[in-house]
């Protein structure tokens, strides 16, 4: 350990820790969930359906203390265009962040804000099911 530079060493100590993430986005999502003290699974495999079959996905954070909200980082928008699709025809919620979102953050504080938006937002969506016009798929779980 350099006792010249004890922040730096812990830094290092901590990402040895990290999950391996695929893109440095995601670890540094990653990184501020942890500091926000919020927990996450990282690409926990979640069923969908999707295009008339079954398929599994794996979203980069699912949130178990947001109601399973799935925070996805997405590189190109028609990627992220098609899981915004899937996720809303699962009713599982969800927050796509694009790279030009990740340039407009000011700061951590607004990831979370998004976060916290979303998850409150699904949960009022939840309680009027019939008029949110959110239906979710009955196939998702017939084999």
């Amino acid at each position: 350990m350099n006792l010249n530079n004890p922040a730096t060493d812990l830094e290092d100590e901590l990402s040895e820790l990290d999950p391996p993430y695929r893109l440095r986005q995601e670890a540094q999502i990653g990184r501020i969930l942890d500091r926000y003290g919020i927990p996450f699974f990282y690409e926990q495999p979640v069923l969908v359906y999707d295009n008339g079959r079954h398929e599994i996905v794996k979203p980069a954070f699912t949130l178990p203390t947001y109601a399973g909200l799935v925070v996805e980082y997405a590189e190109k928008s028609p990627d992220s265009r098609c899981r915004e699709r899937v996720y809303h025809d699962n009713a599982i919620p969800a927050v796509i962040i694009r790279p030009e979102d990740m340039q407009r953050f000011k700061g951590p504080a607004d990831l979370i804000d998004r976060i916290e938006r979303a998850a409150k937002q699904y949960e009022s969506l939840m309680k009027y099911p019939a008029t949110s016009g959110v239906q979710p798929s009955m196939n998702r779980y017939s084999p």
